[in-house]
């Protein structure tokens, strides 16, 4: 019987085998055969409670290729009554026929005739596993043998205690090293597609994920899928704005918010338990990762909080990066295009790294600040709303042009705003009603703070280069001749579009004659220009020029004697098409070379 098979040096000799590492496979094996041989018995199984179930992690050699893979309920078998009742058990004679017996074929138990079970018990008295044992022959247990069993199953627990301590020690050191791996590769990645590629393999693995996805948000207030790992095709957008609050509650572990967030993103993807972590970089929104995993853990949920907080400082500074790295293949683009003696072949080199065809149609944007002017002295200035600031505006500005015109290339400075803004199908009318609209929704106005100007269609480098001068042309003269700040079209121009082409190029005496005029009415303050101006518009005709300045017509024959004097010109006999072009030149040169506010209000208004 037991009692004659075994003495203390069985215990010495499993407490040598509990006290030799903290391994607890190394420490099964040799615990095993002990127990074995002191009770005589044929077959030792050690079950460990393992989510809800018994699974065998030792056997005696001849069954131990069954390690793992025998698994019993709680609910049945004899193991499954010592471990719900925390008491040991045994059946001397007929085992199959107790009715807390179960049959398990693959360990041979129709040869055996005997069980005994004892529970082994945590320190705070839980049933952590059972030891099961088996005899052939009628077997007779005493309570020796129990005792025997039962400090055997004591010492074992502690070493199961001990060692899963120690494995899940090790685990997080290997965690932790895992997640300093991966924070190491994000941290180094040298483009945004080598970024997200690390990221979520690297997530999916380090967490057990059976999926992993990172979803960003762009300049619309959405969030988009950048990256999957498997790789799926698309995904919903999410509108930051008005879902953050149930995306921090979704990356909280708040249930219902969750589910929700993983329904309406995987629908019937997900076999297990989704898990979020809201990407944040300081006050900023900037994305959303998103795992399946087989089970939330703490573990993992701090996991993934720490990844995507590495995540977001990443994607924010590779998108600070790559933000200057564009801007500055943009400027190189506008300077060389702007120039219009940049190498053909360079510019095309540069425009495909910005996926710009500058062989498409274009239109050239040109805005700058502008302030209105401040009322004379005396005058209280009429109340209006705030206009928004420049920075505020231009970047606002950008922003909304990048969604109404897709594809177009923008170039901001601290004073200046240029794009080219590829046409529609609609053409040019579609781009100049879209950014007034634009202009206008955003609170710009007369007032300011910004007037832009746009230039007429254009194809290729060379004609490119020409937009640039005629959005600028168009941003600063169509302000002042409009008296206000707005979008102003290059063929708004008009006439004076031929005027500044020759400004610096012709030179007559009527430019001579009518800078008298000029410094005429620099001294007094009268409208002789613009007098004559409308006069040579209205070919001559007193009556029409006196309504055109809503003036009477002696008023205007004064003026136009006056003028006459001043010039020595004889407006009856000169040549008005000359005379007028000289016009435009003179009050061009003026309203570029003088303080917009201080010129003639006929000045600004024609």
């Amino acid at each position: 019987m037991a009692a004659k098979t075994y003495g203390p040096d069985f215990l010495y000799q499993i407490i040598e085998v509990i006290s030799s590492g903290p391994d607890l496979q190394t420490i099964l094996h040799g615990f095993v055969p002990l127990v074995t041989a002191a009770t005589d018995c044929h077959g030792c199984f050690v079950y460990f409670v393992e989510d809800g179930q018994l699974v065998l992690r030792a056997a005696s050699a001849g069954y131990s290729r069954l390690e793992g893979r025998v698994m019993l309920s709680l609910d049945e078998g004899l193991a499954g009554w010592v471990a719900r009742t925390r008491r040991s058990a045994f059946i001397k004679d007929r085992a199959l026929e107790d009715p807390r017996a179960v049959f398990v074929r693959e360990l041979d138990e129709e040869q055996y005739q005997s069980l005994v079970a004892v529970p082994i018990l945590s320190r705070a008295g839980q049933a952590i596993g059972v030891i099961n044992l088996h005899a052939r022959a009628p077997h007779e247990f005493r309570k020796a043998d129990l005792r025997f069993l039962e400090n055997s199953a004591s010492l074992i627990a502690g070493a199961i205690e001990n060692a899963r301590l120690y494995e899940e020690a090790i685990g997080r050191v290997e965690l932790l090293t895992g997640l300093s791996r991966l924070a190491q590769d994000i941290a180094s990645a040298a483009t945004m597609p080598d970024l997200l590629r690390t990221l979520t393999a690297g997530c999916r693995k380090l967490l057990g994920a059976s999926r992993c996805e990172l979803y960003l948000a762009g300049s619309d207030e959405r969030l988009e899928l950048v990256a999957a790992n498997p790789a799926r095709e698309s995904a919903p957008l999410l509108d930051v704005g008005h879902m953050w609050p149930q995306l921090l509650a979704a990356a909280n572990q708040e249930g219902d918010a969750t589910q929700a967030l993983s329904d309406l993103l995987w629908g019937q993807l997900v076999t297990g338990t989704a898990l979020f972590a809201a990407l944040t970089a300081g006050d900023e929104r900037v994305g959303l990762l998103g795992v399946n995993v087989p089970a939330s853990t703490a573990d993992r949920r701090s996991l993934l909080t720490s990844v995507a907080s590495h995540t977001a400082v990443a994607v924010r500074r590779r998108q600070l990066i790559e933000s200057l790295e564009q801007k500055t293949l943009l400027k190189d683009l506008f300077e060389g295009l702007a120039s219009g003696n940049a190498d053909p072949q360079w510019l095309r080199a540069q425009a495909a790294k910005v996926r710009c065809d500058i062989e498409s149609e274009h239109m050239v944007l040109q805005a700058t600040p502008w302030a209105a002017s401040s009322p004379p002295k005396g005058k209280s200035k009429p109340e209006r709303p705030r206009s928004p600031d420049w920075p505020e505006i231009a970047t606002r500005l950008e922003a909304r042009l990048k969604m109404e015109l897709p594809r177009s290339l923008f170039d901001r400075r601290d004073g200046s705003l240029r794009a080219m803004l590829l046409t529609p199908q609609g053409g040019a009318d579609v781009v100049i009603a879209t950014v007034r609209h634009v202009y206008q929704s955003l609170g710009g106005g007369r007032e300011g703070p910004m007037a832009v100007g746009l230039s007429n269609p254009c194809q290729g480098a060379g004609a490119i280069a020409k937009g640039f001068e005629e959005a600028s042309s168009a941003a600063q003269v169509g302000a002042m001749l409009g008296g206000g700040a707005g979008v102003f079209a290059y063929e708004q121009l008009g006439a004076y579009r031929y005027a500044m082409t020759a400004e610096k190029s012709v030179r007559d005496r009527y430019q001579d004659r009518l800078q008298r005029l000029v410094a005429y009415e620099e001294r007094r303050g009268t409208a002789l220009l613009s007098t004559l101006e409308t006069y040579v518009e209205n070919l001559g005709s007193i009556t029409r020029t006196a309504r055109s300045m809503h003036t009477h017509p002696n008023t205007v024959r004064q003026r136009l004697s006056r003028i006459e004097h001043l010039t020595e010109l004889d407006l009856a006999a000169e040549d008005w098409l000359s005379l007028g072009m000289a016009i435009k030149i003179v009050k061009l040169r003026m309203i570029r070379g003088s303080d917009p506010t201080t010129l003639p209000a006929e000045v600004r208004g024609s």
